[in-house]
Parts: structure tokens; C-alpha cells; sequence
């Protein structure tokens, strides 16, 4: 006798399988989706903190450039102020190389503070982090339905 007649339907009461054998117990599955789960969090997690240790480095030398900026205007305002000291008190050419100084100087602090004001625009932000969690969470809700 067969497990199935001519309809191709097992007789009630035998015994049969739909489709291989599970090579894995639930327990084992389950606990490979916990350990996938926590590695994925800590994916995330990681990419959060490289998005915000860049955002923050540039920001970092942003500022580094200003206080740049700003110690090279006090050496050009000291060069001004010598300038002046030259071209009132002594009127000889000793002023012009003050000026010519001051001016070098005025130049460079211009330069660094226009690419501290570009780099301390740099976002800090987590965006990419926040939509990976998010397709994540959506996809867990479509393949595992009531949890």
C-alpha cells in the first residue's frame, strides 16, 4: 500500500512532510535572528558615530581656523598700529614695509576666516543611521507579521 491514492491526496492519519525537513530548530533559528538583530544595531550604531565624529572634526577645524583668523587680525592690528607709530612719527620708508606687513597679514586672516565660516556650516547629523533604523524596522515588520 502507497501513502497516497489516485487523487494524489495522503490517506488520512498517515504521516507526511510539506517540503524538505527544517534543518534548524526554532530555538537555533531564533536565536540566529537575535544575534543578526544585535549585530545590526551595532552596525547602526557605529555608522551614527562615524556621521558624527565627521561632522564634528570639521567643525573642530572650523573653529581652529577662526581662532587663526582672529590671532592673525590682532598681529595685523599691531602691525596697523605700528604703521601709523612709523608714518606720523618719523616719516621715512620704514612705514611702508609696517604697511606692507600689516596688509600681508589682513590678507591671510580674510582667507582663514572665510574657510573657518565655510567649515563651521558643516551639518552634524545622523540622517543615514535614521533611515537605515528605519528601513530595518520596516522590514522586520513585513517578515516577521505580530511581533
Amino acid at each position: 500500500m502507497t501513502d497516497t491514492d489516485n487523487s494524489g491526496q495522503p490517506p488520512p492519519g498517515s504521516r507526511y512532510t510539506f517540503g524538505a525537513k527544517p534543518t534548524v530548530g526554532a530555538a537555533t533559528a531564533f536565536k540566529a535572528v537575535a544575534q543578526d538583530t544585535s549585530e545590526l544595531v551595532r552596525a547602526e550604531i557605529d555608522l551614527a558615530k562615524a556621521e558624527l565624529t565627521h561632522g564634528l572634526k570639521a567643525n573642530g577645524i572650523g573653529l581652529g581656523m577662526g581662532i587663526g583668523a582672529a590671532v592673525l587680525m590682532w598681529l595685523a592690528v599691531q602691525g596697523l598700529l605700528i604703521f601709523f607709530g612709523f608714518l606720523l612719527a618719523l616719516w621715512v620708508p620704514g612705514w611702508a614695509a609696517a604697511l606692507i606687513v600689516t596688509v600681508v597679514l589682513l590678507v591671510i586672516a580674510a582667507i582663514l576666516g572665510l574657510m573657518a565660516r565655510s567649515k563651521l556650516g558643516t551639518p552634524v547629523s545622523v540622517d543615514q543611521a535614521k533611515t537605515n533604523v528605519q528601513e530595518d524596522v520596516a522590514w522586520l515588520k513585513t517578515h516577521l507579521p505580530g511581533r
